[in-house]
């Protein structure tokens, strides 16, 4: 290591070594030679607290060519740092270079060497007896200050308004026909309609919600382009907690990401932003600057440089929108700028995986005389909460939600599926307090006035005289597919009518088939990842790390491959 460091700081220039020895506090008194510059400045370096003291002076342009630099082995060619010039100029990469120079970190040194990408020739490296010291520096966890950020008055705290904004979305395409425009897009009309009754009537809101709501499974598009509602039950049966979770797995996938632009909040950065607040506690703040330096930290020690460059505050800040509308974390903001974000209950909850000490029972929402119904969502199973807003028209969504029931929504109600009983049963049995007389004879006179029919395609056998159809009648083979007789010679059948062909064989009876349709569900594609997720995600991993257990990130997380690792070597 002595003989290492002095032979490098030989192919230092002159001019740097004076100014190296300068930033290291070494006076330079009188005139000295080369040979004892070199080892004044050998022996100061060896120094921890001098070390540390010139690593803390760094700046974020030093900072991020070193780190790429530690990461290689200490040395790249310009080729290979591409990705840091993709973020700073050439020239700026030229004028870091001479600056690290001149602090004794880097010497200006042709090498050449062979790696996996093949030979590799750079003009500079950082001197070796750093590279183990700057690999602890770049791998160590900034400090934690839990303190309220100063001079911050713009808090957020998202609660539940991303789940009743795409509620209403849902709710909204089960009443009407939308069908999407050429363009894909939803049209500007259904827009206006839709953002209004939200948390925040603005189209930015809108497509942030319709977004989720896709890559969720709340919607989906079908024949002729026409959105429909997806697996609502599913994905929103359940408390806040819950349903709150489901939408983060759809957020985070199942699969491990290894590259996306730099535009987007990508889920190496969004998984590791939940493994630093599985750390915190309820009431500690965490800066976002402390966030970046903490993932930083993490993809240093999985030695992925590519990552690495790339993570910086405002990647760490989209990453953090998904926990932020989630309700999870609470937000503060200067400006418009993300400072700090801290765990509210619902994310210790979620992310943690700590006990709700939340009680049960509570008001749900309470039926006005008025027909208007003040609604408490957040102590609400959201599937029952997407009920309600089918027969009811929303007014207001906020901390206390209003809706009012009108004839208009009890007629859409019913285009919806449901039947006068089923409405009045649904209010009684869900409403804190009793529902007000004229509110449900209000109802019933509503649903008296409608009319109900049904439109269905059948099959119909058919026989050539009256004689014959009462004959087959008779026979158990054939009377077990009659549905109804419907006239003299004509009944309605059901079944597999290739073997009733078949069947009437055996009875001297020939059937010809003029037209046939199979009565199945529709197939839809594209349900999302959701369902996947929520038939899969809470599946036990029985190899996870004890500290992972109960992540949801689980399942998309190259940490817990490092945690499995180093537990077996404890083994």
């Amino acid at each position: 290591m002595t003989d290492s460091l002095e032979k490098d700081l030989e192919h230092m220039f002159r001019e740097d070594l004076m100014v190296a020895c300068q930033y290291w506090g070494i006076e330079l008194s009188g005139t000295k030679s080369g040979t004892q510059l070199t080892e004044l400045l050998a022996e100061r370096m060896r120094n921890k607290e001098a070390r540390l003291r010139i690593f803390a002076t760094f700046n974020q342009l030093e900072y991020d060519l070193l780190g790429m630099l530690a990461l290689n082995g200490g040395a790249m060619s310009y080729d290979r740092l591409k990705p840091y010039r993709k973020i700073y100029s050439y020239g700026q990469l030229n004028q870091t270079e001479r600056d690290l120079r001149k602090k004794g970190i880097i010497i200006r040194r042709m090498m050449s060497r062979l790696t996996e990408y093949g030979r590799e020739v750079a003009e500079f490296k950082i001197i070796d007896f750093f590279i183990p010291h700057l690999k602890k520096y770049f791998s160590q966890k900034p400090e934690h200050d839990s303190e309220k950020p100063k001079h911050v008055r713009d808090m957020t705290n998202e609660r539940d308004s991303l789940l009743i904004d795409i509620l209403l979305l849902a709710s909204y395409l089960e009443k009407h026909e939308v069908h999407m425009t050429t363009s894909w897009e939803f049209p500007k009309r259904e827009i206006e309609h839709i953002k209004e009754p939200m948390s925040d009537p603005s189209e930015e809101r809108f497509e942030t919600v319709q977004k989720i709501a896709r890559k969720a499974g709340a919607y989906q598009i079908v024949d002729e382009d026409r959105l429909i509602p997806g697996n609502i039950l599913s994905l929103f049966g359940g408390y806040q907690e819950e349903v709150t979770k489901k939408l983060l797995l759809s957020a985070l996938g199942r699969t491990r990401a290894i590259w996306a632009t730099p535009d987007q909040p990508t889920e190496y950065t969004l998984n590791l932003v939940i493994c630093r607040l599985r750390e915190s506690k309820k009431d500690e703040w965490i800066q976002v600057d402390e966030m970046k330096g903490w993932i930083r930290s993490e993809l240093f020690q999985d030695n992925q440089p590519l990552k690495w460059i790339q993570v910086d505050e405002d990647r760490v800040a989209i990453a953090l929108e998904t926990p932020i509308l989630l309700g999870l974390v609470e937000a503060a903001y200067k400006r418009k700028k993300l400072i700090a974000v801290k765990l509210t209950d619902i994310g210790e909850e979620v992310l943690a995986k700590k006990k709700s000490k939340r009680i049960r029972g509570r008001d749900t929402f309470i039926v006005q005389p008025n027909f208007e119904l003040t609604v408490f969502t957040t102590e609400m199973d959201y599937s029952k909460l997407y009920k309600l807003m089918l027969l009811t028209e929303p007014v207001k969504t906020d901390v206390v939600s209003t809706f009012r029931i009108t004839d208009q929504s009890i007629f859409q109600a019913i285009e919806a599926g449901m039947r006068e009983n089923e409405i009045i049963e649904f209010l009684e049995e869900e409403s804190s307090k009793p529902v007000p007389g004229n509110v449900t004879r209000s109802i019933k006179d509503w649903t008296s006035q409608t009319t109900f029919a049904k439109i269905s395609e059948v099959t119909i056998f058919e026989t050539e005289n009256e004689r014959e159809l009462e004959d087959l009648l008779l026979l158990k083979d054939f009377s077990k597919y009659v549905v109804r007789k419907i006239g003299p010679t004509v009944v309605i059948v059901t079944g597999d009518m290739e073997e009733l062909s078949e069947t009437m064989k055996e009875h001297k009876c020939k059937i010809k088939i003029a037209g046939k349709e199979e009565h199945q569900a529709p197939k839809i594609e594209g349900t999302g990842i959701a369902e996947k997720i929520l038939l899969y995600g809470d599946s036990t991993d029985t190899t996870v790390p004890e500290a992972c257990l109960g992540c949801p990130a689980v399942n998309s997380c190259n940490r817990v491959l490092r945690r499995r690792t180093e537990e077996k070597r404890k083994q």
